[in-house]
C-alpha cells in the first residue's frame, strides 16, 4: 500500500488515524499512521508543558499520538553519548531511516507545523533503523526493529499461573513464531507478506493473528550471534525511552560478558502493537487464579515468542514495577530460559493485608476444583461490593504515591502519605474514583483518553511533579513520550486490575513462587519508594531457605519509584555488578 505524496497540516493531524483498511482484495489490513516522524535529521523539540485549559487545547488539537511519541523516542535516543548525526552536507538517515539533504532550511517550529510523508521507504521500516547505527568510542551499534511474534492464544493460558507448564505449549508456539520471524534473518520475501508491520495494530495473515513488539538493541558487533542477551523491561505507563539514563551503561556491562542487549516495549504498549483487550481479559466467572494466569499469560507467552524470533537461548531479564513483576513470572514458568533475575522496585511481590493462597491445579481434586471455581467466582462477583472504607484508603494512598509524588519529598513514599489524607478532600475523592474503577477493568488511560483537551494539562502536571528531580527538557520529552503512548488505542494496559489488588498488592504474590528459582536474584528498591522492600528482602529468605544462597536486597539512596531515573549512577552500577556475576551458560 503507497499513499500519494503529500503534506500533512498538524492542527488536523491528530484527528487522522490512517489509511484505508483495504488491500484491494477484501482483506482487512492495520490502518497505518498517516503522520510519519518528520524529514529532519533533528527532530523538532517538544512542546511545553501545558499549564492552563488554551494551550492543552491547543496541544490536544494537533497531537497525533503515534506521531508525537516516535518523534519523543527519537529525542531520548539522541541522548546517547556518543550519538553523531550524519554529517549536514549528506542524505542523513537519522534514528528513523528518514533521508534530509543540506537544501533543507526549514526552521524545527516549521518542521512541527508541516510534515512530509517520505514514500520512498517500504512501510515496514518506518520507525527503525534499517541499517545499525554505530555509536562512536563505545564500539556500540544501535538498531531499533518490529520484532513480530504469534499474537498470544488465551485458551493456552494455565488455571493457575504457577502450574507446571506444559512442554507441548513450547513446541506449537514456537513453530507458529518462527513462521511470522520477521528479523534481519528474514528474506525480503516473508517481509513483504507482512507490508504493514508498521502499523500499530495487530493484523491478520493466513488466518493467523500477528502482532510486533518494539525492540532496541544496543550491542557490540563481535557479540550480534551470541544466544545470550539482558533483556531490560519497563513497568506500567511507561516504554523503552525510560531508560535512556541506563541505555548505554547497561549494554556496556553486558557486552563486557559477551552478551547482546535488548530494551522492549511490551506487547500492548509503547510503541508495540496492540492486539485486543479480550485476549487479557477473563469470563467474569472466571477463578482469580485463572483470571491472574490469562493477564500474565498475554505477557509472558509474548516475550517467549519475541526471545524465539530474536535467536536468544538464555537470558538476564531486568524488570522494573511491573515489568520486574512478569520478569518474575516468567522466570518462573519457563526457569530453562533464564540464567539471572535483576528487579528494579518490582510490583506485586510482598503479600498483601486482604492475602489469600490458592492452591496449584494439581493440588485440587475433582470435587475441589468445583467447589474453588464457585467460591473464586462468587469472590469476584461480589469483591466490588465488599471494598470496605479502610481497604479504600490504603489503595488511594498507592495511587497518591504513584501519581503525585516527587522523588525528593521526604516522606518514605507510601509510609507517609495517612498524615496527608485530609489535605485535599477533592482529590482524595478522584482518587477513591479512580480506585473504584480499578477493580471494574477500567484502565487509568480510559480517563484521560476520555478527557479531551485536558488530557496534556493533566499529564503535564504528572510528568512535572513525578519527574521533579529531570532537567526542564527532560520533563518536556518525558511528557511528550508519556502522552503519545498514552493516549493510544488501549490493550496491554488492562491487565492491571487482574494482576493486581487495589492498593498495588498482586493477587497472587510472586514471593509464592520465588523460591523455585535456582539463578541469581537481585533486587533493588529507592529509599523513598513506595513499593515495599520488605517484600523483596522476604523473597531473597525463601529463595534462601529453598537453597538459592544468591539473593540479595539494596537499597538506592535518594531515589523513588524510578531509581534508575532518580540515581542512575549507582543504579547502573548495581545493574553492572548484578550482570557480571551471572555466569554464563556452558
Amino acid at each position: 500500500m503507497t499513499a500519494t505524496p503529500q503534506s500533512i497540516n498538524l492542527a488536523g493531524a491528530g484527528r487522522s488515524a490512517g489509511l484505508s483498511n483495504n488491500n484491494g482484495n477484501g482483506k482487512d489490513i492495520p490502518d497505518r499512521p498517516l503522520s510519519a516522524p518528520p524529514r529532519t535529521s533533528t527532530p523538532p523539540p517538544s512542546r511545553a508543558i501545558p499549564k492552563d485549559f488554551k494551550s492543552s487545547l491547543s496541544a490536544w488539537w494537533s497531537t497525533s499520538s503515534y506521531k508525537e511519541a516516535r518523534l519523543a523516542e527519537e529525542r531520548l535516543l539522541r541522548r546517547m553519548a556518543n550519538f553523531e548525526p550524519a554529517p549536514p552536507n549528506e542524505v542523513q538517515k537519522g534514528w528513523f531511516g528518514f533521508g534530509s539533504s543540506s537544501s533543507s532550511t526549514s526552521s524545527s517550529s516549521e518542521a512541527a507545523q508541516k510534515i512530509e510523508i517520505d514514500n520512498t521507504l517500504p512501510p515496514e521500516e518506518i520507525g527503525q533503523i534499517k541499517e545499525p547505527l554505530t555509536l562512536p568510542n563505545s564500539g556500540l551499534v544501535a538498531t531499533l526493529r518490529n520484532v513480530f511474534i504469534p499474537t498470544p492464544d488465551p485458551a493456552l493460558a494455565p488455571l493457575h499461573p504457577a502450574d507446571p507448564r506444559d512442554p507441548s505449549q513450547s513446541q506449537s508456539q514456537s513453530a507458529a513464531s518462527s513462521s511470522t520471524d520477521l528479523s534481519e534473518q528474514g528474506n525480503s520475501h516473508t517481509r513483504k507478506k507482512y507490508h504493514i508491520s508498521h502499523s500499530h495494530k495487530c493484523k491478520k495473515h493466513d488466518g493467523k493473528l500477528v502482532d510486533y513488539i518494539n525492540t532496541l538493541e544496543i550491542t557490540k558487533p563481535q557479540d550480534k550471534d551470541s544466544k545470550e542477551g539482558v533483556v531490560v523491561l519497563h513497568g506500567y505507563a511507561a516504554a523503552l525511552g525510560f531508560f535512556f539514563r541506563n541505555w548505554e551503561s547497561v549494554s556496556l556491562s553486558s557486552s563486557s560478558t559477551g552478551r547482546r542487549t535488548f530494551f522492549l516495549d511490551w506487547l500492548g504498549m509503547g510503541l508495540s502493537s496492540r492486539p485486543s483487550p479480550n485476549l487479557l481479559n477473563s469470563p467474569s466467572t472466571s477463578t482469580t487464579p485463572s483470571r491472574v494466569a490469562r493477564a500474565e499469560h498475554f505477557f509472558v507467552s509474548s516475550l517467549e515468542a519475541w526471545r524465539e524470533s530474536v535467536g536468544l537461548e538464555k537470558m538476564v531479564l531486568v524488570g522494573h514495577s511491573l515489568g520486574g513483576y512478569l520478569a518474575s513470572a516468567y522466570s518462573v514458568r519457563y526457569p530453562e530460559r533464564v540464567s539471572g533475575l535483576v528487579l528494579v522496585s518490582p510490583a506485586g511481590i510482598p503479600h498483601g493485608p486482604e492475602y489469600m493462597k490458592y492452591p496449584l491445579t494439581s493440588e485440587l481434586s475433582s470435587q475441589e476444583k468445583l467447589k474453588a471455581n464457585s467460591a473464586s467466582a462468587k469472590i469476584t462477583s461480589n469483591q466490588r461490593e465488599r471494598e470496605t472504607s479502610q481497604e479504600l484508603e490504603d489503595a488511594t494512598d498507592a495511587a497518591e504515591a504513584e501519581f503525585s509524588s516527587s522523588p525528593n519529598t521526604p516522606k518514605g513514599e507510601a509510609k507517609e502519605w495517612a498524615k496527608r489524607r485530609e489535605e485535599s478532600v477533592l482529590r482524595r475523592g478522584m482518587m477513591k474514583f479512580f480506585v473504584w474503577g480499578w477493580e471494574r477493568g477500567l484502565s487509568p488511560f480510559t480517563f484521560l483518553r476520555s478527557a479531551g483537551p485536558f488530557g496534556p494539562m493533566w499529564v503535564g502536571k504528572y510528568s512535572s511533579r513525578r519527574f521533579a528531580a529531570q532537567s526542564e527538557e527532560d520533563v518536556r520529552d518525558l511528557h511528550s513520550y508519556i502522552y503519545g503512548t498514552s493516549i493510544m488505542k488501549g490493550s496491554g494496559e488492562y491487565c492491571i486490575s487482574h494482576i493486581l489488588a487495589p492498593g498495588a498488592y498482586a493477587r497472587i504474590p510472586i514471593v509464592d513462587r520465588i523460591n523455585r528459582l535456582k539463578v541469581p536474584v537481585t533486587f533493588m528498591y529507592g529509599d523513598n519508594d513506595w513499593m515495599d522492600v520488605d517484600g523483596g528482602h522476604a523473597s531473597v529468605k525463601a529463595l534462601k531457605e529453598a537453597g538459592n544462597l544468591n539473593a540479595r536486597c539494596h537499597v538506592v539512596p535518594k531515589a523513588g519509584h524510578h531509581l534508575y531515573l532518580d540515581n542512575p549512577e549507582y543504579t547502573n552500577k548495581l545493574i553492572e555488578q548484578a550482570i557480571k556475576a551471572i555466569p554464563q551458560s556452558a
